[in-house]
């Protein structure tokens, strides 16, 4: 069978169209380093290079986590800290109170100072990082305007006496982070656990009544009541601390954890390069080859479109 000059022709092109296109992708390949451009030209290869990009993807998701997470503890476990020394300091004033020789003026002054730790204490307890409450449990925002988790309220009795109590509007559920597959980790306790039933601001503000009330006509039975305040305040100062010792465990958790993190993800990113990158030697020997070839074809064409028929009559 003859093959007529059109088919050869078209044949001709059809190689230089193939070549330039390898040519084209190898360039493109040698610039950016990459052994494929579309996941067809090597599909063994890029499923494994998608497991390790999904890889990455969930350790930069649980890293995130952590990274909240810790901001969330240090800040409990600093807050935590000054509650440990207005504690302390409230015990002082407790232990300068029984002194006998003090008189109205300087247990007022005490009342006072009592009442000054009672509102710093209280702000601590309403802290915030971000707009997140970090005593409030799982509620950490959501809170109607003008409220907030711990609010100070005063009742009037009906023989004029006015009573304050701190009141909890926080969760009494944990917060806390999915840092690991179907692994969670809770942020502290609440404000409940850590404020209310410690009796912390309970014991503040009847300590400052009992100051304020200057009892002396029953001296003996004040005094019942502020060394009862300053065993209470020993006790409350004790369970704050094991409540910061156990934020500062979690805090060393998930460092720990955020470290192996880091290690693994280096270790995928270095076989994500290494599935990746391209052998350029490899590639540059390829070129060359197929610029040689794209050359002669090349020729081949030119050879061809110059036969005539009118060139020979």
């Amino acid at each position: 069978m003859r093959i007529g000059f059109n088919t050869k022709y078209q044949s001709f092109l059809a190689d230089l169209n193939r070549l330039s296109s390898e040519i084209n992708a190898s360039q493109l390949k040698i610039s950016s380093g990459k052994k494929f451009l579309r996941p067809s030209d090597d599909p063994p290869s890029a499923v494994i290079t998608l497991n390790y990009k999904q890889g990455i993807s969930v350790i930069e998701r649980y890293g995130k986590a952590i990274d909240e997470g810790l901001a969330f503890l240090r800040a409990q476990e600093s807050t935590l800290g000054q509650v440990e020394d207005l504690i302390a300091r409230a015990k002082t004033l407790a232990i300068n109170s029984v002194n006998a020789t003090n008189d109205v003026n300087a247990r007022q002054a005490i009342a006072k100072e009592v009442d000054s730790i009672v509102s710093t204490l209280l702000s601590l307890a309403n802290s915030q990082l971000g707009e997140k409450y970090i005593f409030s449990g799982d509620k950490t925002t959501g809170f109607e305007e003008g409220t907030k988790p711990f609010m100070l309220v005063k009742e009037t009795l009906p023989n004029g006496q006015v009573i304050e109590r701190v009141m909890y509007n926080g969760s009494v559920e944990q917060a806390s982070i999915g840092y690991d597959k179907d692994m969670k980790l809770t942020l502290g306790e609440t404000g409940q656990k850590t404020f209310m039933e410690t009796g912390v601001f309970e014991t503040l503000l009847a300590l400052k009544r009992t100051l304020q009330a200057d009892n002396n006509i029953d001296y003996q039975k004040e005094q019942y009541y502020i060394q009862s305040f300053i065993g209470k305040l020993d006790e409350i100062f004790n369970a704050i601390s094991g409540y910061r010792g156990e934020v500062g465990a979690k805090i060393s958790h998930l460092e720990t954890k955020k470290d192996l993190y880091e290690d693994f993800k280096q270790t995928i990113q270095k076989n994500l390069a290494e599935a990746e990158s391209a052998d350029l030697a490899e590639l540059a020997t390829k070129l060359q080859s197929l610029s040689i070839a794209y050359d002669a074809a090349l020729k081949s064409v030119a050879m061809v479109s110059d036969l005539s028929l009118a060139k020979y009559l």
